[in-house]
């Protein structure tokens, strides 16, 4: 919080008249004495301007020909606020009833030094009478110039009533008229009807007080109003009797016309001010704003709160944020004074986007966070203000820690049990194959354990694709080992054995000329071919043919599996290749519906790429592209050429 403006004027009076005397040196002690006057009015603004500190005020207002002058009050004014401000000091009410006070004793300072000026004058005719000479002509002189030079409207009234004796050409210009026919008329005369009800109550005053100031509306010739700052007091002889009143009228309609730019000016931006608070609050998001350099914290919404686990605190500065919150990297690595989000944002312009943090709150849970921050920069470019939004990340942390336990533990599974069950089955097919190879089975035996071999033959084909996808997902894809041969072969083998498994199905195989040898993997690209063409005849009628076609593309050999099956549903042909996928339709055949991904892996590990189009007109065709050497890495930059 910043010091009130009143006590700053008591506490740092020496600081202030240091800065004064750098500016107007000589004027200290009457610049210090100014400042506790200023001071005394802004606690009591009923306080009087004592006549003692009034004169000795008068000599901010003498100017250097003799002539009031306004430098020095509108220079006070300057220092005060400016040194203020580098303090912390922004209430606009505070402000206001500085500039009163400064009014305040401005006025008096200048009645002061009027009547100063007037008794000078005075007694000067007075001693030249007694003396049976003539008048020193420059008593009276000094005082018409000042009177008529004065920037302030003066007008004086006699000892009784309010009816001018004189007025200065600045009263005249004020209410648009010349100075002849202000003489005679009284104050009320000047004041707006509107005005005059308070009138007779402050002319009370004005006689029954050493001085009286009041604001009222007054008028000028042409009928249009000005707002008017009136200070009246009474003119006394050396006995102290009262002799006449002086009133001293400064047009405040900028001030006014100011204030009310300011009121303006304040509302609007309370009402701003209202309306980002109301859809800050209504953010999921917690925001907060500081500003710059200090990083005071300015503002933090309903969700910044729920999310700390406590009410918002303002902070007077950067340090006190690491007191006010506990705050961790991802890491758990507590943040120190440089990291937090605000105060790179502030210092350094930085600019981050969801970074993950962790809060402790007091009640001792820890929230998951992502943390951006950013500056506000002004038309100079210049930093004001820093924003940090944090959003809550915890349920979603928890939900995919669980998601990722849970994916590793089935993955595991499927590894250990598809492992297990291969040491039975391997039993299995060994003795099934001796029971066939020998003679002693009857012919409806036979058969049954024909059925067992080629139902173990299924389920060593299911483990082994569980084996290759578990690999897959857990050790970064299907290995792949490259060795010099002719794909030909390849296709070749696998279409024969395909015709074997399904005698009753028509399979084509097209070779176009080219060369076809290269580097790779055999078996995992017989387990490819294998896979489309048993896809193909599971999906297909059984009097339409597969067609194979394998043909010569430069650096690529391309292999396309055709089957005039119904088209795939435009909708499925995304997900064609995932796991456990299975087609639709009643003529599926058992399986895991992990084929087309082992294929995909198989394509991708030789660096090549797998399309699938499927219309109407041509049935679906599965086309695969293989590069015949795996790709060369990158040179490494700033290699030698």
């Amino acid at each position: 919080m910043s010091l009130p403006l009143a006590d700053f004027l008591f506490q740092s009076r020496d600081v202030l008249q240091d800065a004064w005397l750098h500016e107007a040196p000589g004027t200290g002690d009457t610049f210090s004495h100014g400042l506790s006057a200023v001071a005394a009015r802004m606690t009591n603004p009923d306080a009087r301007v004592s006549d003692a500190v009034a004169r000795e005020l008068s000599l901010l207002v003498q100017g250097s020909n003799g002539h009031p002058t306004t430098t020095n009050f509108r220079r006070l004014r300057d220092t005060v606020l400016r040194m203020w401000r580098e303090q912390g000091g922004e209430d606009p009410a505070q402000v206001e009833r500085f500039h009163d006070a400064v009014d305040a004793v401005e006025a008096a300072a200048l009645e002061a030094h009027v009547q100063a000026r007037m008794l000078a004058s005075r007694e000067a005719a007075e001693a030249a009478r007694e003396q049976g000479g003539a008048p020193d002509a420059a008593g009276p002189r000094r005082w018409e110039d000042i009177f008529t030079h004065l920037g302030v409207g003066v007008a004086v009234m006699g000892a009784d009533d309010s009816a001018f004796v004189a007025a200065n050409p600045a009263l005249a210009r004020m209410h648009g008229q010349p100075v002849e026919s202000l003489k005679g008329l009284r104050l009320e005369d000047l004041v707006a009807p509107e005005s005059r009800g308070a009138l007779p109550r402050h002319m009370a005053a004005a006689s029954s007080k050493p001085f009286h100031e009041y604001e009222a509306l007054h008028l000028r010739r042409d009928g249009s109003r000005f707002p008017a700052f009136v200070h009246v007091t009474s003119l006394r002889d050396a006995t102290g009797r009262r002799v006449g009143r002086a009133a001293t009228v400064l047009d405040i309609t900028q001030r006014r016309q100011a204030e009310a730019e300011r009121q303006r000016l304040l509302a609007t931006i309370e009402a701003e001010r209202a309306r980002l608070a109301a859809v800050l609050d209504q953010l999921p998001a917690g925001v907060l704003i500081a500003e710059a350099p200090s990083g005071r914290l300015l503002l933090g919404n309903r969700a910044l709160e729920s999310l700390l686990g406590q009410p918002f605190r303002p902070s007077a500065s950067l340090a006190d944020y690491e007191a006010a919150h506990q705050m961790f990297t991802a890491d758990n690595e507590p943040l120190s004074d440089d990291a937090w989000p605000m105060a790179r944002a502030l210092r350094t312009g930085e600019t981050r986007q969801a970074e993950p943090l962790q809060v402790r709150r007091p009640d001792g849970t820890t929230a998951h966070l992502l943390g951006s921050s950013a500056p506000v920069r002004d038309r100079d470019d210049q930093i004001v203000a820093g924003v940090v939004t944090l959003v809550d990340v915890t349920e979603r942390r928890r939900a995919e820690e669980a998601a990722r336990e849970a994916a590793q533990f089935g993955e595991r599974l499927i590894a250990i049990v598809s492992h297990d069950l291969r040491n039975p089955l391997n039993a299995i097919q060994l003795s099934v194959t001796k029971l066939l190879h020998g003679d002693a089975l009857q012919e409806r035996d036979r058969k049954a354990v024909s059925r067992i071999a080629r139902s173990s033959e299924r389920m060593a084909r299911m483990i082994s694709e569980l084996l290759d996808f578990t690999r897959s997902r857990l050790g970064g894809g299907i290995p792949i080992e490259r060795v010099p041969g002719d794909v030909r072969m390849v296709v070749r083998q696998a279409v024969e054995e395909l015709e074997a498994a399904w005698p009753e199905r028509t399979l084509t195989l097209t070779v176009g000329p080219g060369r076809y040898d290269g580097s790779w993997d055999a078996d995992r690209l017989l387990q490819v071919v294998s896979n489309l063409g048993g896809n193909a005849l599971q999906y297909s009628p059984l009097d339409s043919p597969v067609r194979f076609t394998l043909s010569d593309a430069d650096q690529h050999v391309v292999l396309e599996v055709q089957n005039g099956g119904d088209p795939i549903p435009p909708d499925l042909l995304p997900r064609l290749f995932d796991p456990f996928r299975r087609g639709a339709g009643g003529n599926t055949h058992g399986g895991l519906g992990l084929g087309l991904y082992i294929v995909e892996q198989v394509v991708k590990g030789h660096g090549g790429r797998i399309e699938v189009r499927s219309r109407a007109s041509e049935g679906t065709v599965f086309r695969v592209t293989l590069p015949r050497e795996p790709a060369r890495p990158a040179p490494a930059s700033g290699a030698a050429q």
